[in-house]
């Protein structure tokens, strides 16, 4: 498997760091986890064809996670002497669906190209044939949840934006690489549905990750070299997420 890093922000604009959005290309698929503002022209600035992505995975319905979603199918659907050849698959969890219905109701037709499948994957799991992928709640919102993907025997898990709990950890165990958010700068910080770097160290540490990629970073994080904090503390590989960084599982 191979992960391209579209997006390793927040919400809060950043000329470093866009919003969330990760490429992860398997044997026979190309999948999107998250689609913040910029994933669309970032996949043509890699030199990846939106139109052969054929599963988006939310891990929740935050702006920041889905706010390219509507230009993404709008791009589809007037795909300008360009046609999409197979089906293009929408997962998320609890609500998901009523989520689309709405950006539908707003946008109408134009984000309803042919070959749309809108689905929720609701603490789930599915097998795609070069691929299978496991759903788990975490605490951020209503919506929220992590992923697990196994391909080519070999598993990535996606915290999604998370609180500390039981429920990562169990998923992440022993995986070959797990992307992390890391949110809040240092314990002051400290609020619900984020993590703090110490809270990262004790999810490494309890589940045994080869590699980590620590993302999701608000400018705060970057001043106070959460990532070195985190690397110096734990036993796995620890990489800083960044805009366009390729990372081989």
């Amino acid at each position: 498997m191979k992960l391209t890093i579209l997006g390793s922000g927040t919400c809060i604009p950043n000329t470093k760091r866009g919003s969330s959005g990760y490429l992860l290309e398997t044997s026979d698929s190309k999948i999107l986890l998250d689609c913040g503002s910029g994933t669309t022209w970032k996949l043509e600035q890699i030199g990846i064809n939106y139109l052969e992505i054929d599963h988006i995975f939310f891990s929740h319905i935050h702006p920041d996670h889905t706010g390219d979603l509507a230009p993404f199918l709008f791009a589809t659907k007037y795909s300008h002497f360009r046609e999409r050849e197979k089906p293009l698959y929408l997962w998320g969890g609890k609500g998901f669906t009523t989520f689309f219905n709405a950006l539908k109701e707003a946008y109408g037709n134009w984000i309803t190209p042919d070959g749309l499948n809108v689905e929720e994957l609701k603490g789930g799991s599915g097998d795609f044939g070069d691929f299978k992928i496991t759903a788990t709640k975490v605490p951020h919102i209503e919506s929220s949840q992590a992923y697990k993907i196994e391909s080519e025997g070999k598993t990535l898990v996606y915290s999604g934006d998370t609180d500390y709990s039981d429920s990562l950890i169990n998923l992440s165990v022993n995986t070959d690489l797990l992307i992390i958010e890391c949110a809040l700068a240092n314990d002051s910080y400290k609020m619900r549905g984020h993590l703090t770097p110490n809270e990262v160290i004790k999810t490494i540490n309890a589940s045994n990750p080869q590699k980590v990629v620590i993302t999701h970073l608000y400018s705060e994080c970057d001043e106070e070299k959460v990532v070195q904090t985190i690397r110096n503390n734990v036993d796995a590989e620890v990489i800083e997420a960044r805009d366009l960084l390729v990372v081989n599982i």
